[in-house]
């Protein structure tokens, strides 16, 4: 009885193993990938082995013990008391491990096999499968297409993206990676068919194909805005804030007119050439530093926008993020745009100021050395639209064409 009771716990714990390192239905298999191999180590007092699937511990098999009289009756508990035990040995052949008590096979802990597809690679074999990580001490989200990491979405106080104390949450779906929010707004990012397309998120959300950076969107009456300011950063002509990267984080780049209006030529030709002391004649929309797909906007569609917010004397509290302005200044940002006080940085290299102003480029000249420019303050509700230096440096917010 002792021995049959043995064999048929240590039978229990060989099928557990068992299914935890079988591989046939290719789980653990991603894109093809090898299974897991399975194997035996012996414990240090030779009293049995450990079992191991790959980096993965199974379970111990123990051998019996030499229990002089079996004090705790003559069934013995778990082998340890009683009669003498049986010894049981491991052996590893080419496809696993076939384990034996007192020289009869009692089980055999198989290899994985080879993963068909592996449930989480079943998005095309040349397509860039996205997958979503916690973040240490569930800070956020971080989210991978193939091995590239695309963004985090961060949880807390800041919310980055998002607004304030937002948390987000992510899964991954058969077609990507679904994030949920506390806003109740739900976003999907799709896995690529091709290895090219699917990067973009739907409706609220896109990513810049140059960089992979994210970026939320609104759409304001007819328009739909980036709710970021651009941090896609040019050969030339772009800065952050104080030169320091916390600061292209948190408010995107400054621009200087000629590299907000892609005067190189780099991406179209309608705004070359366009930069300071000089005139030019663009083609309309010129999309600039922007995304494919977007354009810098004209003082023409600001205007639109102001009047789709309420008007020019509030449409600056409207615009304006409910914190990080000084003296109070934050606005209601009634219509999610999110302006964020970066302040600019002048011809010579010096800022100013960060909290107290937001200012964006146009895509209209005002003459020679000068642009056309958004300016929100903090102590003011209005939204100013007048010229300014071109080789000055200003947020970029891109329009959708």
């Amino acid at each position: 009885m002792k021995t049959r009771n043995v064999v048929f716990a240590l039978g229990m714990v060989l099928s557990l193993a068992f299914l935890a390192c079988s591989g046939e239905d290719g789980v653990d298999g991603v894109n093809g990938a090898d299974g897991t191999s399975c194997y035996a180590k012996a414990l240090k007092d030779s009293s049995g082995f450990e079992l191991y699937c790959g980096d993965e511990y199974v379970g111990t098999l123990k051998n019996g013990q030499d229990g002089a009289k079996g004090d705790t009756g003559d069934k013995g508990d778990k082998g340890d008391t009683g009669a003498a035990g049986e010894s049981c040995t491991a052996k590893e052949v080419s496809d696993g491990v076939v384990v034996s008590c007192g020289g009869e096979v009692i089980g055999v802990i198989k290899d994985g096999a080879k993963g068909d597809k592996g449930d989480k690679g079943t998005d095309g074999a040349a397509g860039t499968s996205c997958t979503a990580t916690k973040l240490e001490g569930d800070a956020g989200i971080e989210i991978k297409c193939g091995e590239t990491v695309v963004d985090t979405v961060k949880n807390g106080a800041k919310g980055d993206p998002g607004a304030a104390g937002i948390s987000c949450t992510a899964e991954e779906i058969s077609g990507g990676v679904k994030i949920t929010c506390t806003d109740g707004k739900t976003y999907t990012l799709s896995n690529g068919a091709d290895g090219k397309d699917g990067r973009n998120f739907d409706e609220d959300w896109m990513v810049d194909p140059r960089d992979r950076q994210l970026y939320k969107v609104v759409t304001i009456g007819e328009q739909t805005w980036m709710a970021h300011n651009l941090n896609y950063e040019t050969d030339s002509g772009s800065y952050c804030y104080r030169d320091s990267t916390k600061y292209c984080k948190k408010y995107g780049r400054l621009y200087t007119w000629a590299a907000a209006m892609d005067s190189a030529g780099t991406w179209t030709t309608n705004g070359k050439g366009c930069g300071d002391g000089k005139t030019c004649s663009p083609t309309y929309p010129v999309r600039g530093v922007c995304p494919e797909g977007w354009h810098l906007p004209t003082q023409t569609e600001w205007n639109t926008l102001f009047t789709a917010v309420g008007g020019q004397s509030t449409a600056g509290k409207m615009l304006k993020s409910t914190s990080g302005w000084n003296s109070s200044g934050n606005g209601t940002d009634a219509y999610s745009f999110s302006a964020l006080p970066a302040g600019r940085r002048s011809n010579l290299g010096r800022y100013y100021y960060e909290g107290n102003y937001a200012y964006f480029w146009s895509s209209t000249e005002y003459g020679s050395y000068y642009a056309y420019i958004v300016d929100l303050r903090y102590d003011d509700d209005y939204a100013y639209l007048s010229g300014d230096d071109k080789i000055d440096g200003f947020s970029v917010r891109c329009v959708k064409d």
